[in-house]
């Protein structure tokens, strides 16, 4: 759940289909507290990850 709330999509307001309109969303302040906190969590996660993850035969 925490990976998922970190990794939140900041453009949602975009469109698949060609030449189509987007919408820009004025973004909220962040501190750089908050920023920190977000980018070190986000990258334990993923070397936790890949610490649990299975070794296949044949991958480097």
């Amino acid at each position: 759940m925490m990976a998922l709330f970190l990794s939140r999509s900041d453009s949602l307001a975009t469109s698949a289909l060609p030449g189509a309109p987007t919408v820009t969303e004025e973004q909220a302040p962040r501190s750089a507290a908050w920023s920190t906190f977000r980018g070190r969590t986000a990258s334990a996660l993923h070397r936790l990850a890949w610490a649990v993850e299975p070794k296949v035969p044949g991958s480097r």
